[in-house]
């Protein structure tokens, strides 16, 4: 079964092949990157045939691992290992995956830097392929920040705008906030195990409540900053300025799916926590109503699907929580598909009425009826419409919340479920019926709607097959209560008709205006998205810039004052010794060559040539010779 190794290596190799080559090479190479999709998904399909029937494994169906590194006697290893879980991970992963690819063929079609995007996009899906199949933290890790810096790229696209450009440093800061919750849980884990590998944290180690509650939470900061939890949701609204099908895939299956999935490798340190549990399911109750709450005061149809995400995000945490990995796994498998399809959608709907304020949308349903019928049976899954898949994963999560005595979360999680049908209805009736504003409306590229028709099919009959994926992981997912399934759709239908009351009719501008009027306190703090932008803005973001000044002053006027007085210091030091060196050393070299170049000068004198001088110097040097001879005898 090697030939699990190439799942993620296909896309990472379309990348590394696309990358370096020039523009106009890298755009005519573009099927190379949705061959190394489609054979990602072939081979994907068959590692989840190799893993059937699934069900609790004592050991992987496929693993592999080499050393990285030794500290010590300690050995770190990378590896990639195949069982349910991440059978399932990668046929969701695949399958968005090629949908989002050929999508963009239509959709990216007039963009010069098509082909940098479609290497992005390869290693982004390499990224989270090998995250599904790691077999420890540390390479869960390495391929956590490899997709950190793919978002960054493919948020930012469009660079030259200013929206893109500050909505990519805003989501690679922001998950940096969690990634530091991340770094810090491996470093106690590793403290406290001395291993990443998951056999050995999940499974040999037996974990002390303290120890593990450490741990859990800092994973869990890591997982709310990935998955855009509240406080840390704040950059996925914003991320929708990069291309839709990005969005698609970021939002969708990949990137928010990581901290899901983190949350889920590491649950047995979770349960041996128990007070992360419960943080967990705070954190997901007050996501998915906040979040919910934000989606239906926007008017931005991306902003709706983001807000949505979070929302949706927030019933996985309510799930893992609440105890059940499983459950939150069902629904990030059905959300991945349900929420990729109304974001390809959306997409069709953007280009055809370039525009992407649901104000100036209205009758596309006449204008667009493929892309009507697909996103409809996307909107029905978001709202939990029974048979589409979501009802069936969202059921599943308010059946654990009540078999788990949750009942003060269950009734939470049910004004999330009247919320979620309330913007969903608010959606559609915004953008597909009423009357038409915009006269030339065109359906979408065939290259566009065949995803989503495949999309649709899936949304449509996956939820039928929860009990089955439930044996696969190991988990029985029953088929719904009915007293509870009742009660939950009742809820939605509920939502969805306020929706119809307020913005389904011919009245819906009058309505809408009174409401904002009545409600003006509640509707401003929604519509400024509770004030967390402005909050982090005062309370962090501007101190932050404040610190970075006065270090800027204390490094100009302290640090570098030290170093340029001490280097004045010695230039004077310099000076002084050039002085003396000139002054002494100099001088006596120099006083030296000047006796002796005039003793030289006087001796040269007695060389006259005369005959009779140098008797006379004989002579005289004779005589002194006697005399000296005298003294030193007597």
């Amino acid at each position: 079964m090697t030939y699990v190794l190439a799942i993620p290596a296909l896309p990472a190799l379309a990348f590394a092949v696309l990358a370096p080559l020039s523009r106009a090479t890298r755009n005519r190479l573009v099927p190379l990157a949705v061959a190394a999709a489609g054979g990602s998904l072939l081979l994907s399909i068959a590692a989840f045939a190799a893993v059937w029937p699934g069900g609790y494994a004592e050991e992987p169906a496929y693993h592999a691992s080499f050393v990285l590194a030794r500290i010590g006697e300690t050995a770190l290893s990378l590896g990639f290992q195949l069982e349910p879980a991440s059978a399932v991970m990668l046929l969701v992963v695949t399958v968005v995956g090629l949908a989002v690819q050929v999508y963009s063929l239509g959709y990216m079609h007039r963009e010069d830097r098509i082909g940098w995007y479609y290497a992005v996009l390869s290693l982004f899906t390499a990224a989270m392929l090998a995250l599904v199949l790691s077999d420890n933290f540390l390479g869960l890790f390495m391929s956590w920040e490899i997709m950190g810096l793919c978002s960054f790229l493919l948020i930012g696209f469009w660079h030259e705008q200013e929206a893109p450009r500050q909505a990519s440093m805003k989501a690679f800061l922001t998950t940096r906030v969690g990634d530091i919750g991340f770094m810090l849980g491996l470093a106690v884990m590793f403290a406290e195990v001395g291993a990443f590998d998951f056999a050995t944290v999940l499974y040999a180690h037996e974990w002390s409540a303290e120890a593990a509650t450490t741990v859990a939470l800092l994973l869990l900061f890591g997982a709310m900053g990935k998955s855009a939890q509240f406080p840390l949701h704040v950059w996925l609204p914003d991320a929708m300025a990069g291309p839709t099908p990005a969005s698609a895939l970021i939002h969708a299956a990949t990137m928010v799916a990581a901290g899901v999935f983190l949350v889920v490798r590491a649950f047995p340190v979770f349960e041996a926590s128990g007070v992360a549990l419960t943080v967990t399911l705070v954190v997901g109750l007050a996501t998915a109503i906040l979040a919910g709450l934000l989606a239906a005061v926007q008017h931005d149809i991306k902003k709706v699907l983001a807000y949505s995400t979070v929302s949706q995000l927030g019933f996985m945490f309510i799930a893992l929580g609440a105890g059940n990995a499983t459950a939150g796994l069902y629904h990030l498998v059905t959300h991945a598909y349900f929420k990729s399809l109304l974001f390809l959608g959306a997409g069709v709907i953007i280009h055809a009425a370039h525009t992407q304020d649901m104000r100036q949308m209205g009758g596309l349903a006449k204008r667009l009826p493929t892309t009507s019928i697909a996103f409809g049976a996307g909107a029905l899954a978001l709202a939990g419409i029974v048979p589409f898949s979501g009802f069936w994963s969202k059921d599943e999560i308010l059946t654990v919340l009540y078999h788990e005595h949750q009942y003060v979360a269950l009734g939470f999680a049910l004004v999330a479920v009247f919320v979620t049908a309330f913007y969903v209805a608010r959606l559609w009736f915004r953008v597909f019926t009423g009357p038409t504003q915009q006269a030339e409306l065109r359906e979408g590229h065939r290259s566009m709607l065949v995803p989503m028709v495949a999309l649709a099919a899936i949304t449509a009959v996956i939820g039928f097959f929860g009990p089955v994926l439930g044996d696969y992981l190991g988990y029985k997912i029953p088929w719904p209560d009915p007293l509870l399934a009742g009660t939950s759709t009742a809820v939605a239908v509920a939502g969805m008709v306020l929706g119809w009351f307020v913005y389904g009719r011919t009245t819906q501008v009058v309505n809408t205006r009174a409401l904002k009027q009545r409600y003006a306190n509640v509707y401003g703090v929604l519509a400024n998205k509770l004030y967390l932008d402005l909050t982090y803005e005062h309370f962090l973001v501007r101190p932050y810039i404040a610190a970075t000044h006065a270090l800027g002053r204390f490094d100009a006027h302290v640090v570098d004052g030290a170093v340029n007085g001490a280097a004045k210091l010695w230039v004077r030091m310099s000076d002084a010794g050039r002085a003396f060196d000139v002054t002494v050393i100099d001088g006596l070299v120099n006083g030296t060559a000047a006796v002796v170049k005039a003793a030289g000068a006087r001796v040269r004198a007695l060389q006259s040539g005369r005959v009779r001088g140098y008797q006379t110097l004989v002579a005289g040097a004779v005589v002194l010779l006697v005399i000296f001879i005298l003294v030193k005898g007597a």
